[in-house]
């Protein structure tokens, strides 16, 4: 399984409600456990990101590949939001995901040799 290419971002994870919770009389709270495990949410905030070009003018794919927006958006188009792969959180190790929201490409910055704007990807954890 391949293995996501970014390895410079902020992260948030996400826990979703687990179980079902049924409020009784006299302020009784019945919980049950879940049907399934959890997914988590991870929300991945990538600034620096920027579009490498050779000198001849094409799209360069080799330059700083962590951080090439070209690599990227090439990693998205081959999963798109239903093939899953690997993703190395800095605390929880590799981990199963898929995308959760379709790429968004931000606008380059003015004078910033193809650097974008910071943008966030949203992951889920394929248990």
């Amino acid at each position: 399984m391949a293995t996501f290419p970014c390895e410079y971002f902020l992260f948030s994870t996400k826990y979703p409600d687990s179980g079902s919770r049924i409020q009784l009389g006299n302020s009784y709270v019945y919980t049950s456990p879940p049907p399934a495990p959890d997914q988590r949410i991870f929300r991945l905030t990538l600034a620096g990101m920027q579009y490498f070009v050779t000198p001849e003018g094409v799209i360069d794919l080799f330059t700083s590949t962590s951080r090439n927006m070209a690599v990227l958006e090439l990693f998205y188009n081959d999963h798109k939001l239903y093939l899953p792969f690997d993703f190395n959180h800095p605390v929880l190790g590799l981990v199963s995901c898929k995308f959760n929201r379709p790429l968004e490409i931000p606008q380059g910055m003015p004078g910033g040799n193809g650097i974008l704007e910071s943008f966030e990807l949203e992951l889920i954890e394929i248990p």
